[in-house]
């Protein structure tokens, strides 16, 4: 499995969760999800990860911004 075919099936699965009539689908959905995004993290290396479930990164990541924009270099 590469990681598109991962994140199109985690990102299904959170929009499964959200629109979930009831509490048992809500926690299958979110479990297939999380699921996902263990097997994400796996394949990637631990390059890609979710906070949100890593109180550790989600303290690092509210610090230092991902897609902070480099400072103006010397030759500008």
């Amino acid at each position: 499995m590469d990681l598109n075919y991962l994140f199109l099936r985690q990102q299904m699965e959170r929009s499964l969760a959200n629109a979930a009539h009831n509490d048992a689908a809500r926690a299958a959905h979110e479990e297939m999800a999380r699921q996902y995004e263990l097997e994400i993290e796996r394949k990637s290396g631990g390059q890609i990860v979710f906070p949100w479930h890593r109180p550790d990164v989600a303290e690092s990541a509210r610090q230092q911004p991902v897609n902070a924009l480099p400072g103006p270099s010397a030759r500008s």
